[in-house]
């Protein structure tokens, strides 16, 4: 779910930190959810705040640019510990900590058979390991200051989880429209 403020002027905001200061309310970040919604689905909220219809399409906008600012954000943070490229996660692939892996959808038929094969080999060794498939290479090689990686891995950790679930919900939206 993803916190929505109204600010003084009757528009919807995307509160990813929860930290914006008045009221809000919260939206379902779910695939089949975001593809039903409308100014229509956002016009209960007008019993409770000063709401300006329609804006949809406006708030789909700013809740993308919101995710991905917090994308690029935590992906900074955590640039240091990652492991980008192919060989590097190949390596950490035999290492027993649990990881989140993200990879680019326009990545080679090579390196996803690789990658898959080796995380089925290590979830057969009961070892986890969770793969977040993103948007490109271009975009994943934004997120970690290159011109494109096609995968990179990170220990599991809170900020590895919230950038999972921003990946998943930033999907979400693009699909929806």
């Amino acid at each position: 779910m993803l916190r929505l403020v109204v600010d003084e002027s009757g528009q919807i905001w995307p509160d990813a930190g929860h930290k914006a200061p008045g009221r809000g309310t919260y939206l379902c970040m779910q695939e089949d959810c975001l593809s039903a919604m409308s100014d229509r689905w956002l016009q209960p909220m007008k019993a409770k705040f000063p709401v300006v219809l329609p804006q949809w399409q406006v708030l789909r906008q700013r809740i993308g640019d919101v995710l991905d600012a917090c994308l690029v954000q935590g992906f900074s943070c955590l640039r240091a510990r990652a492991d980008i490229g192919r060989d590097a996660v190949m390596h950490r692939l035999w290492n027993n900590t649990p990881m989140v892996l993200f990879g680019a959808a326009d990545a080679g038929d090579a390196i996803c058979r690789q990658i898959e094969m080796a995380i089925a080999k290590r979830t057969q060794s009961g070892h986890a390991v969770e793969l977040v498939e993103v948007e490109s290479t271009a975009w994943l090689g934004r997120m970690f200051g290159r011109e494109c990686v096609a995968v990179a891995s990170v220990d599991c950790s809170p900020m590895a989880e919230k950038l999972k679930q921003y990946c998943v919900w930033l999907r979400h939206v693009k699909v929806s429209g």
